[in-house]
């Protein structure tokens, strides 16, 4: 089955390096944004519960939230432009592969708390069993976005 065309995102750059992500029942990794970076990611096996939300000012989607799952029985490849924050919520053991569109820079790593109040992901549980200490220790909302803002710019072919 196909899960990936380049010209399906012919305005967006390619995958230069993909990673493997094996995750336990009541794990949650997140929640996380980039400036530079694009992720494209697909499950091979189980699945995940993937939280979204647009922190792109310019877009007009801006500040819109929503939770879909994914799961190996019916592969699809989710793209995840810069400004887009996110984060993966697992209710079963589940593999999952991503590419991303740069290589790896701490700089182009924000997080916030998964249950920071600014955050509109209608997240399908109370409290994770399994949060990185990354995850942890991470800031909020409003401290990550402002951070994001001072990296992140419209589209060049965008009028803003």
């Amino acid at each position: 089955m196909e899960v990936y065309r380049a010209e399906w995102f012919n305005e967006s750059p390619i995958a230069l390096q993909w990673n493997l992500n094996h995750s336990n029942p009541g794990t949650l990794r997140g929640f996380h944004v980039h400036s530079d970076h694009h992720d494209y990611l697909t499950v091979l096996m189980g699945r995940l519960h993937l939280g979204l939300q647009d922190m792109r000012p310019w877009s007009p989607t801006y500040g819109m939230a929503t939770l879909t799952t994914i799961h190996a029985g019916e592969p699809v490849l989710i793209h995840i432009p810069p400004g887009v924050g996110h984060g993966f919520w697992y209710d079963q053991y589940a593999i999952h592969t991503y590419g991303v569109s740069q290589y790896w820079n701490s700089d182009d790593e924000l997080a916030c708390r998964w249950d920071d109040k600014d955050i509109k992901v209608p997240w399908p549980f109370t409290e994770p069993q399994y949060l990185s200490e990354k995850d942890q220790k991470a800031g909020t909302f409003e401290h990550m976005q402002s951070l994001l803002l001072k990296q992140l710019f419209p589209p060049t072919s965008m009028k803003v």
